[in-house]
């Protein structure tokens, strides 16, 4: 019973380790990396417990709050496709496992 518990736990600690926060206008980047078996969330959702975040852009102020942080990888896709952004949240998640 004992390992069973760890291996549910394991793989929880696995699917949240996988969570991507997609700011709101980017719906064709979290709809391809859904695609690609990532679980996705909006920004506000995924802002404490994500592993990356995606923004459209560094211009405004996403976090609303300066006292406000996180350890979650941001990844900026201004200029990248898709794909591109999938290659990065992939990169990170090597590193991060």
């Amino acid at each position: 019973m004992a390992g069973s518990n760890r291996q549910i736990l394991e793989k929880e600690r696995i699917r949240i380790a996988q969570i991507i926060a997609v700011d709101d206008d980017l719906t064709n980047v979290r709809q391809f990396l859904q695609n690609n078996g990532y679980d996705t969330v909006s920004f506000e959702q995924g802002m404490r417990n994500a592993k990356v975040i995606v923004v459209s852009g560094m211009d405004r102020d996403l976090f609303g709050d300066e006292r406000i942080t996180t350890d979650a990888t941001v990844i900026e896709a201004s200029g990248l496709t898709a794909e591109e952004v999938l290659e990065e949240v992939e990169r990170v998640m090597r590193f991060t496992h």
